[in-house]
C-alpha cells in the first residue's frame, strides 16, 4: 500500500495513468450563473490527484510529483475506503 512510490505508480492498472495534468481554472469576464454552478473559496494548500488500483494508491501533485510520503494518512484512508460500485472508474 505505502511501499516504494515508483513501484506503486508502475503497478497501477487504472484507465488513466499518472502523470495526469490537473484541471486548471480559466479566466472569465464574469462568474457563471445558474442552477448548475457551485462555488467554494480557494484555500492555500496542495492540489492532489489520487490514483487507486485496489489497495495500491498513488498521490500526484499538480506538477506530477509523488505526494504519498507527505500524506501517508490519505494513502491509508483511500486504500481502506470501500468503493461505491465495481466499475474501474468508480469514484470513492
Amino acid at each position: 500500500m505505502l511501499g516504494n512510490t515508483y513501484s506503486v505508480k508502475m503497478r497501477l492498472k487504472t484507465p488513466v495513468k499518472p502523470p495526469l495534468p490537473p484541471m486548471e481554472a480559466r479566466l472569465a469576464e464574469e462568474i457563471p450563473a445558474g442552477p448548475g454552478w457551485q462555488y467554494e473559496p480557494k484555500w492555500d494548500g496542495f492540489r492532489c490527484i489520487a490514483f487507486r488500483d485496489g489497495k495500491h494508491i498513488y498521490l500526484q501533485s499538480k506538477s506530477g510529483q509523488p505526494l504519498a510520503r507527505y500524506f501517508p494518512e490519505l494513502v491509508i484512508a483511500f486504500a481502506t475506503r470501500r468503493r461505491r460500485n465495481s466499475s474501474s472508474t468508480a469514484r470513492f
